[in-house]
């Protein structure tokens, strides 16, 4: 009996981190990627670089290239 509950609730625990965690940190990231390629920076001073912007769990990644190498100061900033 306690193996059987200790299997469902793993197979639960499973199903729940599957399922709900990564739609959210999905949704999450989207919105943060989204967020930083309309904000006034990236409009207005990077537009003409080639950033890819990138946020898996919450973490933003930036590559490619700039113009000028002050843009690269520009791109960090928060």
């Amino acid at each position: 009996m306690k193996a059987r509950y200790a299997t469902v609730l793993t197979a639960v625990a499973v199903a729940l981190l599957g399922l709900g965690v990564p739609g959210y940190a999905s949704k999450t990231d989207s919105r943060i990627e989204s967020s930083a390629r309309n904000s006034y920076l990236f409009k207005t001073y990077l537009q003409a670089d080639d950033i890819k912007i990138q946020s898996m769990d919450g973490v933003v990644t930036l590559t490619g290239t700039v113009s000028e190498e002050s843009h690269k100061s520009l791109a960090r900033k928060p």
